[in-house]
């Protein structure tokens, strides 16, 4: 399957940042199974997954441009001993979006969560929320659908949709802090003691078949002060530590030659510090229409506003009513936006269901280019962000357990679901898109 981010785009990402595209093919998911077996194409299904889900973690700390910023043997050696690339995330690369794609390997199409647009049937603009649309069943509903267990340490995407607190089976915890407060959790686990899940101490019975760790310590930095953040370092090497507590835990149970790990992230970042909103809003006057920027966190267009906009810094949502809501406007907003400095895409309706984006974006979403931004922010602080297509790639991980040592390409996060389904031989979630990454999984 392509994925809808295309190669010919991310061969323009690797011309913008060097990001190193290396290669397997991604093929379909395996037979289910109630318990491991070999299945039909002699692959054999692994005990234990676990998952490490680091928000932000540009692949250009693996290769390229901030690979000198810190170490990461811990991650380096994952990568030495099994299967490695550059993934597709989905659009737009906002977090709860793209994890929501992670969880069920469905693309925002399907899942409709969405982040930073305006919301028509609310009139209100949103940020980002926590939604995936009824019937779509996610990683933590096929998995417990299936007698399979799961531990989900404060990996958000799939609270309320297949895991909550206190469910042994399909276990939700949030216990805050840092990447080390949700390792500790991950080792606990695997050292048979009980966690705490929404103020409940709950002891599954046996380790749990897979286990997901959600880290947003890099995420966090990079927004703060991009790439130059003097604590980025040491926060890179900080969460790469903790891979290697959780595997030296894997390795004291016992499971360690039954455990699969994988580690990926949500999306990339791109820096900003120079206001185009600005230029953006001067142009659109000359329409005659009326434009109004409104706040993502809930704000509330006028009536009469005719061009709708939710600025973020990486990605302008825009949507036209009353007489501008027309194709002609539409294409004539795109054509005088397109004409400005610093835009680096304007991506209209057919773009975007190109691109497998939800339907809630309006009728234009604008991206710049590196280091502008559409943000309100006119203090010019070096900051990183996410939400365009240049940040919708991704480090793609697979290591231990039943993985073969080679490159993987053509993947991408909508095919994680599967993977992990095909690693514990079950099914994957039922909506699901993707595909497991067979050439990466052992045959026998």
């Amino acid at each position: 399957m392509a994925h809808p981010m295309g190669r010919s785009n991310a061969a323009k990402a690797v011309a913008a940042g060097t990001v190193v595209l290396l290669a397997a093919t991604a093929l379909s998911a395996g037979p289910a199974s109630a318990t491991p077996a070999p299945a039909a194409d002699g692959s054999r299904p692994t005990q234990h997954v676990i998952m490490f889900d680091f928000d932000g973690f540009d692949p250009r700390f693996l290769d390229g441009r901030y690979a000198d910023l810190a170490e990461l043997p811990n991650l380096r050696a994952l990568i030495a001993e099994g299967a490695y690339g550059v993934a597709d995330g989905s659009y737009s690369s906002y977090s709860n979006s793209s994890r929501s794609t992670t969880a069920t390997g469905t693309y925002a199409d399907v899942h409709r969560n969405t982040g930073y647009y305006y919301n028509q049937e609310t009139d209100r603009g949103v940020s980002q929320e926590r939604y995936i649309e009824p019937g779509v069943e996610t990683i933590a509903h096929s998995l417990k659908r299936q007698d399979r267990t799961a531990a989900y340490l404060q990996w958000y995407a799939v609270q309320n949709y297949g895991a909550t607190y206190g469910d042994p089976a399909a276990l939700y915890t949030q216990p805050g802090g840092k990447c080390e407060t949700r390792a500790d959790q991950a080792i606990a686990l695997l050292r048979g003691e009980p966690v705490n899940s929404g103020g409940t101490m709950v002891d599954p019975a046996a380790i749990p078949d897979l286990i997901t760790v959600y880290c947003d310590d890099v995420d966090g930095v990079l927004h703060d002060g991009g790439f130059a953040a003097p604590d980025l370092p040491a926060t890179l090497a900080r969460v790469d530590a903790q891979i290697g507590r959780v595997r030296d835990a894997a390795r004291e149970a016992g499971i360690l030659d039954r455990t699969t790990f994988l580690v990926t992230a949500d999306h990339g970042a791109r820096e900003w510090t120079v206001p185009l909103l600005p230029t953006v809003l001067d142009r659109l006057a000359e329409t005659g229409l009326k434009v109004q920027v409104i706040s993502s966190s809930g704000g509330v267009p006028d009536p009469t506003s005719e061009v709708v906009i939710v600025a973020a810094p990486r990605t302008a949502d825009i949507t036209l009513r009353g007489r501008a809501d027309t194709p002609e406007n539409a294409r004539r907003i795109a054509g005088i936006i397109r004409g400005i400095p610093g835009i680096a895409a304007v991506r209209d309706k057919q773009d975007l269901r190109r691109l497998h984006a939800s339907d809630k974006l309006g009728d234009l979403v604008v991206e710049p280019v590196e280091p502008y931004h559409l943000s309100t922010l006119t203090d010019g602080k070096l900051r990183g962000s996410h939400g365009g297509l240049a940040e919708a790639q991704v480090p793609m991980v697979l290591s231990g357990a039943g993985i073969r040592s080679v490159p993987l390409r053509n993947v991408g996060l909508v095919d994680v679901a599967a993977t992990i389904s095909a690693l514990l031989g079950v099914q994957p979630p039922a909506n699901s898109r993707g595909h497991a990454m067979r050439g990466a999984i052992e045959r026998h």
